[in-house]
C-alpha cells in the first residue's frame, strides 16, 4: 500500500514509478513509498532527514529504505539519517549509486544489501571525506570538518567493527571530492578480479571506475554490506522499463574498425578509442553533419546523453554510432543532413 507522506510545509506531489513521491524542489532528494519499501532518490540537502523520519512515522510498515541515484550533499543530514536507520534496525539496500552522504545514510542500516535494479557494473557505494563546497577551495578536502565529525571512527562502527582502519583512513582524507572508494557487489570479482576499486582522483579516463586501483577486500569483508543477497526493489520492473532501448546491430563495420569510422579529426578518433576501452553500459553518437561527436559510459541511460551532449556541441540531430559492443549506425541520408 503506497501512503500519502504529510509534512508541515507545501511539498510538490509527483507520481512516480507508481509510488506517490514527494520533493522539495528540483534539487531535492524524492521520497517514494511502495509497500514497505521507502525509495530516496537524488541529491541530498538540509532538511531531509526530517522528511525521512516523519515518513518513517506515518507508515510503520516500512522495512527496507532504498537509496537510488544519489551524488550526495549535505553533511549532518547523511550522518541524522544514517543514525535513524541504524535506531530504527531498518535495512537499507542500494540502486544504482550511492556516494559521499548517501553512502552515510546506506551504512546506517542494521542490515545493508544491493538491489538487482540495475547492471551489477551499475550499482555501487562510494565513500569518501568531507569537502569544501563554495569558495577557493571548492572540491577539496574539509579535514577539519572529517576530524569534528569523527568520520572515521562513525564508519569502523557502523560498519559492524569490520572495516579496516589503514583503509577508512586512506578513503577520508582522499583530497579531492571526485575521488572516491567505490563498492560494487563481490560478485564483480569473478568477471573483474576485485569488486573494490579505490579512486583517488575520479574515474580513471578511457577505463572509469574500474580502472582505478582494485584492493582486495570486500564489501563484505569490510561490513559495508552485511549479506551477498540481492534484493528486488518493489518498483523495479516499471523502473526497468523506463531503460533506453538500443536500437538494433547493423552490418557498417565491426566495432573496431577505425578505418570506417565516420570522423577522421584527431580528437574524434581519440574520443572513440577512449569508448572502446570504456565500461558498458555506453554509446557513442555522431552528428549527422559529421561536426561532432560525444560519447557516454557507465550509465544506464547513455544512449540518451550522447545523443543529447552530441546535439548541444553540434547545434543539429545526431545519430547512435555504437551501443556498447556493436555498430548500430545507418549512415544518413543528403535529407538528414541538409
Amino acid at each position: 500500500m503506497i501512503s500519502q507522506i504529510r509534512f508541515s510545509r507545501v511539498v510538490m506531489i509527483l507520481l512516480v514509478l507508481g509510488g506517490l513521491a514527494l520533493s522539495t524542489g528540483p534539487n531535492a532528494m524524492t521520497l517514494t513509498e511502495v509497500g514497505d519499501q521507502l525509495i530516496l532518490s537524488g541529491p541530498v540537502v538540509e532538511g531531509d532527514s526530517k522528511k525521512v523520519r516523519d515518513a518513517l512515522a506515518g507508515n510503520a510498515n516500512i522495512r527496507t529504505v532504498v537509496l537510488r541515484n544519489s551524488r550526495g550533499g549535505d553533511v549532518p543530514t547523511g550522518y541524522e539519517v544514517g543514525d535513524l536507520m541504524r535506531a530504527k534496525g531498518l535495512r537499507t539496500a542500494v540502486s544504482g549509486y550511492c556516494y559521499s552522504s548517501c553512502s552515510r545514510m546506506f551504512l546506517g542500516g542494521k542490515e545493508r544489501v544491493f538491489t538487482g535494479d540495475y547492471p551489477l557494473l551499475q550499482t555501487h557505494v562510494g565513500f569518501h571525506g568531507h569537502y569544501f563546497t563554495t569558495g577557493p577551495q571548492n572540491g577539496q578536502l574539509h579535514e577539519q570538518l572529517v576530524h569534528s565529525r569523527g568520520l572515521k571512527d562513525w564508519i569502523i562502527r557502523h560498519s559492524d567493527g569490520k572495516a579496516d582502519p589503514d583503509l577508512v583512513e586512506r578513503w577520508i582524507n582522499i583530497p579531492v571530492g571526485a575521488g572516491l572508494i567505490h563498492f560494487f557487489h563481490p560478485q564483480l570479482a569473478q568477471r573483474r578480479k576485485a569488486s573494490t576499486f579505490f579512486c583517488e582522483n575520479g574515474p580513471k579516463p578511457g577505463f572509469g571506475v574500474l580502472g582505478c586501483e582494485p584492493i582486495s577486500k570486500s564489501a563484505l569483508d569490510l561490513g559495508i554490506i552485511t549479506s551477498l543477497e540481492m534484493i528486488k526493489s518493489n518498483d523495479q520492473e516499471q523502473l526497468r522499463a523506463s531503460f533506453p532501448k538500443a536500437p538494433p546491430k547493423t552490418d557498417y563495420a565491426r566495432i573496431d574498425d577505425l578505418d570506417k569510422f565516420p570522423l577522421r579529426s584527431e580528437k574524434a578518433l581519440k574520443d572513440y578509442k577512449q569508448y572502446l576501452r570504456a565500461v558498458a553500459p555506453k554509446a557513442f553518437a555522431i552528428a549527422v553533419d559529421k561536426s561532432a561527436s560525444a560519447w557516454q559510459s557507465e550509465n544506464v541511460e547513455a544512449t540518451n546523453l550522447a545523443l543529447s551532449r552530441c546535439a548541444e556541441r553540434a547545434r543539429t540531430s545526431c545519430l547512435l554510432y555504437a551501443v556498447d559492443d556493436d555498430i548500430v549506425w545507418n549512415p544518413p541520408t543528403p535529407d538528414h543532413s541538409k
